[in-house]
Parts: structure tokens; C-alpha cells; sequence
């Protein structure tokens, strides 16, 4: 069982190679295009260090952090899913 679910989550050998194989935070990240990254600060999988070094990974970029202070891991609440809306909506308004 998990946070997230009574279920057991299985971890495969081939999520662990495609880990692996998909890093992102070990050098410059060149998107080319506009980034919004939100991070629940209450996340207990994802520490909010690793949104900071993403956004240091996308120097050329239009980078947004948004850091959401009783946000979970899943950022699932009708508050965070709004504030995803608005923020894909920006980027979309953006794009022209």
C-alpha cells in the first residue's frame, strides 16, 4: 500500500531503466519553449530542491515556479487543479 492508494504499487525493472535512461536534472535542459513548474511545499515525495535545481537546469527558458505552501504530491485539490487551469492558460495565451 501507498499515500495514494490500498493497492501495493509495483516497482518493474523497466521503470527503474526508464528512470535511468530519462534523467533531466543533470545538465541544461533546452526546451525552447515557456515552462511552469508547480510544487506542493507539504510534498513528501518530491522535495521542493528539485523544482529550485529544474528551474537553474532551464536557463534560457521562460520559467515560472509557482510553490503552493499545503500542497501535496498529487496537487489534486479543486485549488490546484484551478491553478493548473490558469497556468496552462497563460502559457496558451502566450503562444498567441
Amino acid at each position: 500500500p501507498s499515500d495514494y492508494s490500498a493497492e501495493p504499487y509495483i516497482y518493474t525493472r523497466a521503470l527503474i531503466e526508464d528512470g535511468r535512461n530519462n534523467r533531466v536534472l543533470t545538465g541544461p535542459i533546452d526546451t525552447h519553449c515557456p515552462v511552469h513548474i508547480l510544487q506542493g511545499l507539504a510534498d513528501a515525495d518530491v522535495p521542493p530542491s528539485h523544482a529550485l535545481k529544474l528551474v537553474g537546469l532551464l536557463p534560457a527558458d521562460d520559467v515560472t515556479l509557482s510553490l503552493i505552501p499545503d500542497g501535496d504530491h498529487r496537487l489534486s485539490r479543486p485549488q490546484d487543479l484551478d491553478m493548473l487551469v490558469r497556468a496552462v492558460n497563460a502559457i496558451v495565451r502566450q503562444a498567441g
